[in-house]
């Protein structure tokens, strides 16, 4: 992954010297967010096995979970923001289009080859057990739901496609006409999936079609986010309302979630998902809130050298925390014990700590770096 960085100011010189490049000191928040956003994931996978049954609304533990699971379901388009604070930099671009696809692809593709086919022998075949059928495994490959999270490899996919272009079109505009595309961006695609919600509720059928080509269209607004709010200057103070913000947004999510039965309205206008009304403005309140407070704090070494390695270890992180909980549902626990609290923080610390020390492993190792 690229480095996430702020531009500071030249040095000057006292007699006329050849231009020095210039320096840029990191922005230690796009690792924090990292960090939190891949444990977030983690989470979500983890108590979301409760959370999202809603035969078990009754159960003691099934508040919690939800309480858990929605407290972090703003780290997908956080996540997306980040990339486009990073992937529509000018930086990014100055060696030309086929640069860009060249070495995003050296990142992006060995990945989502070896770790198709590590969930499809591995995680399907040897721990599940199911019986490979090349059709079936075909087609879920392209209805990206060979596992629930490698979705996300096709549609950050899909963003790198787009962001040649897109990024030359928001470097030849003002910041400001960028920011209301941006918005206009978010809005229709907001838009779109209340028209969804709205079918759903009127049981018409109609969805969006999610599969290897689509995935990405729906996180467009979250990516050019990225680049907008990382340009704008707004006071510590701002920073400091809009996390504030964020607060009340996400206890909003929560109390919708847990009550949901009894909202219809709120379940078309705002629904519980990576593209609601009341998701989206917390992600964008914290990516920006976090941004902005943090852009000039310089760690000690060693903690930014720790920053930095978990920072680093958080995509392969996202890529294997699914095969250690897939292991321990199956494997360690048993699929007949049924989830409570317990098993799923049990899962939960396992799986955050077991892939946060495969990744930061894989990362010293040359051949098997290229893919996490």
């Amino acid at each position: 992954m690229a480095e996430p960085v702020q531009p500071v100011g030249q040095p000057e010189f006292t007699e006329p010297a050849p231009a020095a490049p210039r320096i840029r000191a990191r922005n230690y928040a796009l690792d924090l967010l990292r960090i939190v956003s891949i444990v977030g994931v983690v989470a979500i996978h983890s108590f979301g096995e409760l959370a999202g049954d809603d035969s078990a609304r009754n159960q003691r533990d099934w508040i919690p979970a939800a309480v858990i699971d929605i407290a972090f379901i703003w780290v997908v388009p956080v996540f997306v923001i980040i990339s486009g604070t990073l992937t529509l930099a000018p930086r990014a671009h100055t060696t030309g289009a086929g640069d860009f696809y060249r070495k995003r692809a050296l990142r992006l593709v060995p990945a989502l080859i070896f770790w198709h086919l590590i969930y499809i022998f591995v995680g399907n075949w040897l721990i599940l057990g199911r019986e490979l059928n090349p059709a079936e495994t075909v087609a879920d490959i392209f209805n990206t739901s060979v596992y629930p999270h490698l979705y996300f490899l096709w549609l950050i996919l899909g963003l790198y496609l787009a962001a040649p272009p897109l990024a030359r079109y928001l470097h030849s505009i003002s910041l400001r006409t960028a920011g209301i595309t941006t918005a206009v961006v978010l809005a229709l695609i907001l838009l779109l999936f209340i028209a969804q919600a709205a079918s759903i509720e009127a049981e018409l059928g109609w969805q969006y079609p999610w599969n290897m080509l689509t995935q990405w269209f729906p996180y467009l607004g979250y990516f050019m986010a990225g680049w907008v709010l990382a340009q704008v200057s707004i006071s510590k103070r701002t920073a400091a309302m809009l996390g504030g913000a964020a607060v009340v947004l996400s206890i909003f999510n929560i109390w919708h979630w847990i009550n949901q039965d009894s909202t219809p309205v709120l379940n078309i206008t705002t629904p519980s998902s990576y593209i609601g009304l009341g998701v989206t403005l917390a992600a964008l309140c914290i990516f920006t809130s976090v941004f902005h407070l943090l852009k000039d704090w310089r760690p000690a070494p060693r903690l930014a050298r720790f920053i930095l390695a978990l920072s680093n270890a958080a995509f392969g992180v996202f890529l294997s925390h699914y095969l250690i909980l897939t292991w321990l549902t199956f494997k360690v626990l048993g699929e007949d014990v049924q989830p409570t609290l317990a098993t799923m923080t049990f899962k939960f610390t396992v799986a955050s700590v077991g892939a946060f020390i495969l990744s930061y492993t894989a990362l010293r190792i040359p051949w098997l770096r290229r893919v996490f």
